[in-house]
This record gives structure tokens, sequence and C-alpha cells, in this order.
């Protein structure tokens, strides 16, 4: 595969020089493993923080040993550079969506198929299918990539509008409605009718802003820390999705580690994922206050909580 940003040349070096375990001769102690990971969550999003206490366990339970360099915000690179240069072991940790891994593995991307799953519940029983264990086995077998952990759940996913509420799928045909360039998140807008525009998730306020999309949409706990509410508004809770994110890891790095290691790792980025899935959910309702405060100097539609719909797919606006 090829990395197609040549700015990530850099990234290549550092990513080979990092992985070096560098031994403590005469003292028997143990070796130091560093480890750079990726993300493209905002520096203070929930994903972040995440990454922060997988980081944090990993070099508690190690004694500071293994050490992880987590860069969020894209810094590394876009979603699918990153997941390329974790299979090639030019980076050795991606955390970000689980769909990110449907570059390489097209069937991992029917846990973000809109409108599919009834609930998170929904979700999590078909993850822990043999079909779901078959495809993570394919993305080891074939592109050396693992998910070390799979339990990092976000809130739902809602639309987010520049100038309108979204009451059915008629309101999204002929719409410019911003999409990662996923092949899922590509097909679900296709599918409604929509005409979907790639834009790199940084970006997508930018592009908002500048009227390139007037659509998009987010995982609710999100919303704030990205600050899209200023320019889209138009708020419809509608449960489109239900967000995962993993923990990738290069293998060959997974196998360089011993079995104690490894399960440590394993561990932490699963303990990171509780710790993710609670402050996602505990934080969603000061979030959504404090979204309708800031929001209504700019829109009349949000002065009032009602206005931002309830968790339920299509419900008219009151």
């Amino acid at each position: 595969m090829e990395i197609y940003s040549k700015a990530k040349t850099a990234i290549v070096v550092l990513g080979t020089l990092m992985l070096i375990t560098v031994g403590i001769t005469g003292t028997g102690a143990a070796a130091e493993t560093k480890l750079i990971s990726g993300g493209m969550g905002a520096p203070t999003s929930d994903a972040t923080k995440g990454a922060a206490k997988f980081a944090e366990i990993v070099a508690e339970k190690t004694g500071g040993r293994i050490k992880i360099n987590h860069n969020p915000g894209g810094a590394l690179g876009t979603g699918q550079e990153q997941m390329e240069a974790v299979s090639s072991g030019t980076q050795q940790l991606f955390i970000s969506a689980g769909s990110q891994a449907s570059r390489l593995v097209k069937s991992i991307g029917v846990i973000d198929a809109a409108f599919l799953f009834k609930d998170f519940d929904h979700l999590e029983r078909f993850m822990q299918s043999d079909m779901w264990a078959e495809a993570n086995q394919q993305l080891i077998d074939q592109f050396g990539v693992r998910a070390l952990a799979t339990n990092w759940f976000a809130l739902p996913r809602y639309f987010m509008s520049r100038d309108k509420f979204i009451m059915s799928v008629d309101d999204v045909k002929g719409v410019r409605t911003r999409t990662s360039s996923v092949p899922m998140y590509v097909q679900n807008y296709e599918n409604m009718g929509a005409i979907p525009v790639k834009v790199a998730y940084p970006e997508q306020y930018l592009a908002l802003s500048q009227g390139v999309v007037d659509l998009t949409e987010s995982a609710a706990n999100r919303i704030l820390s990205t600050k899209l509410y200023e320019v889209a508004p138009f708020i419809t809770e509608c449960d489109m999705m239900f967000p995962q994110v993993s923990v990738f890891m290069n293998e060959d790095a997974f196998q360089k580690l011993n079995p104690e290691d490894q399960k440590i790792l394993t561990d932490a980025a699963n303990e990171a994922g509780i710790y993710y899935t609670k402050i996602a959910a505990d934080a969603y309702a000061l979030q959504r206050e404090e979204i309708i405060s800031k929001g209504a100097s700019s829109n009349v539609c949000l002065k009032k909580p009602g206005r931002i719909l309830p968790r339920k797919p299509w419900r008219q606006c009151q």
C-alpha cells in the first residue's frame, strides 16, 4: 500500500526509531519501548482523553517501560494515511472509529451502516458474533493490524444542518453532505440520495462555515469539542449510527512484545474503553445545555431545549 502524503516521510523514520527497544546494559533492567499513536479527535475530545488514559495505564503497569506518544487532531495524517501507516508499521497505534478498518477489510464497515442497529446493545451483540471475529482475524492475517480493543462507545450520531432540521429522508436528498472517505459513510449518503462530499474531520467546521457542505453528522459527545454547533445549529437527534472507537496496533509491533506486555496493552486498551464510554455518557447532559445556550444567540430554534429533538429517528421538531 502507498502512503499518500509525502509529508509523512519523517514519520516513517521516526516510527522506526521509536519502536526500537533500548536495553540498559549491566543493570538487568527491562528494555524501554516507545510507541507512536495517532487519532482524529480534537485535543479536548473524549477520544483524546481516552487515549491519554490508555497511555497512563500502560505506563503505570509497566513501570514506564512502555511509553505511548499520542498525537490527536489528525496530526499524523488523514484516517486513510494513519490506517495504512499502522498496517505498514511506520505508526504503531491508531485510536479512531472502528470503521476506519473498512479501508482494509470492507466488511468491517457494516458497523456504521446508517439506521441498521436499534441501539448499542444490538451493536454489541453483533460485535460478539463469529462474523465480526472473522473480519478482525482477516485484518490481522492480511494487513498486519490488530484491534486491541473495540469497546470504546460514544453517543449516537446526530444530523447537524446549517439551515433546517431533518424531518425525513426527503430532507437529505440532494443536500451536499460532509462525509469522511470511509466507504460505508459515502454509501450511507448515496443511499439517502444526498450528495456526499469528502471532507477531512478537522476541516468540516470550515467547510460548513463556507457553505461547501450544508449537512454533517456527529456523535453527540463530540459536538461541543468540535464547535460544530456554531456553523450547523440545527441538531436532529436521530440515532443515525452508534459510533464505536477501536485501538488498532501494528501486528509486528505487538508480536515483538513479550506475552506479559501484550496482555498489559490489551487489558489497558479495554480498561480505557470503559473509561471513555463513561465520560462520553456522563458529560453529555451538561454539554447539551451548554450547546443550547451558545447556539441561542444565532438560532431562534435552539432557544428552548425542546427544540433539539429527542433521541428518536425522524421525529418532527415541535
